[in-house]
């Protein structure tokens, strides 16, 4: 399941919007690890890839081919 924003487009939302968000429409804005299903507690400006494209948490990248 990959990430979603309101009306499908990204846009900026204040701390309580993204909460209520995100508790409606999982994974909401989070973003989660390909691998592990876990959030990477990372955003989209500072995501860790894979070769093959995949989003990846800190503890996946360790052991995953980058």
């Amino acid at each position: 399941m990959k990430n979603t924003w309101p009306n499908g487009k990204r846009q900026v939302m204040a701390q309580a919007e993204h909460i209520v968000w995100n508790a409606e429409h999982y994974p909401g804005t989070r973003q989660l690890c390909d691998y592990c299903g876990q959030p990477t507690g990372r955003t989209e400006d500072s995501t860790i890839y894979s070769n093959a494209g995949e989003t990846l948490c800190e503890v996946c990248c360790d052991w995953v081919e980058k």
